[in-house]
């Protein structure tokens, strides 16, 4: 047997065991044909494939489809397998049922023996209800008197709790706690009115608050490259920071402290010194202000300064003299001569005198 044979079987087979495991999931009997019955329902309760049927609490097929009806969508249309052995009556109901632990089953109820025409046929429909998990653990009848019995015991319980918490005694404990219960739940509610007060009347500037938010989230959002290179460059900065010898750096700043305090103290002597000359300084102008010294004299003493003055004025002229009549200060010169110089320059004077 070659290869590509061997390899055809096993895809069949393993086809064949596919079909019978989704078959055998579905509950459906494997090796015998089932009778195929259809219900239709508004509410499943979660009916899935593969859940039992049952008829008087034993086993006779399994759900095999649910899907909603293609001719009315508001209905379900269930598609059972029942065991082709089981006579069911055409007035029988399907019915779903619920478990405590949550799982879902249909029951087939009110079932009478039927013959031939009276009996369901393949592919026939038959009604379906719903129970739910009370109706499922008890008949009807059951389940009415139940109601009606703890409608009677509720009403009557109510009636005694009404009136244990109306009862306006002290030590009455559980109707002061609900009165106290009943004053906090309006204290609440009028909380939540001025709440809903705060809220409407500020409305316009939480919507302004998210607004801005939103603003500020979008910037943050379009400026996150630049955000991302600031913290970078911080990141750099205290890297480079970290490895800087600061030991060598901080002992240079010490040592231009150093040479700044020296310079500082230089200045203080310097200006010691100079307020020292400034204060001899002060003392002269006080001995000027007092005629001590020659200057002080000079500076207060009038006939001195007229003296002066007049010593100026006489030197002046001897200066103008002398540049205008140089030869009566050259040596060697004769009185004679310089009294005939005289008279030549007192001609020359009376001359000038008549041109003018």
């Amino acid at each position: 047997m070659s290869n590509e044979i061997k390899i055809g079987v096993l895809a069949v087979i393993t086809i064949i065991i596919g079909i019978v495991g989704v078959k055998f999931m579905k509950g459906q009997n494997i090796f015998s044909s089932d009778t195929i019955i259809y219900v239709k329902y508004d509410e499943v309760d979660q009916l899935t494939p593969s859940s039992p049927v049952f008829m008087n609490g034993f086993p006779i097929g399994a759900v095999s489809d649910v899907k909603l009806d293609p001719n009315d969508m508001n209905s379900v249309l269930v598609t059972l397998h029942v065991n082709k052995d089981v006579r069911i009556h055409k007035d029988a109901r399907a019915e779903i049922g619920s478990s405590i632990m949550g799982g879902t089953y249909i029951t087939i109820g009110r079932n009478k023996n039927c013959v031939d025409a009276e009996c369901v046929p393949g592919e026939g429909t038959l009604k379906g209800i719903t129970l739910g998990v009370l109706g499922s653990m008890l008949p009807k009848d059951d389940v009415n008197e139940y109601t009606s019995a703890f409608r009677e015991n509720l009403g009557g319980m109510l009636d005694t709790v009404n009136q244990k918490i109306n009862d306006p005694d002290p030590d009455n404990k559980i109707g002061q706690s609900i009165r106290d219960l009943s004053i906090t739940l309006e204290n609440l509610k009028a909380s939540t009115q001025q709440l809903e007060n705060i809220m409407r009347n500020n409305a316009q500037n939480l919507n302004t608050t998210m607004t801005n938010m939103a603003k500020l989230t979008n910037t943050l959002a379009d400026n996150n490259d630049k955000i991302t290179g600031i913290l970078s460059n911080t990141k750099t900065f205290t890297d480079d920071l970290s490895q800087m010898n600061l030991s060598s750096t901080m002992s240079k700043a010490d040592t231009t402290l150093e040479s700044a305090n020296q310079a500082v103290r230089q200045l203080q002597t310097t200006l010691a010194t100079s307020d020292k000359m400034v204060s001899n300084l002060n003392q002269m102008v006080d001995k000027m202000k007092n005629g001590e010294g020659t200057l002080g004299l000079m500076l207060n003493d009038d006939q001195l300064y007229k003296n002066i003055n007049e010593t100026s004025e006489a030197l002046s002229k001897v200066l103008v003299d002398f540049q205008e009549k140089p030869y009566r200060y050259m040596p060697l010169k004769s009185r004679r001569k310089v009294l005939k110089h005289d008279e030549k320059d007192a001609e020359e004077a009376v001359k000038d005198a008549k041109e003018n």
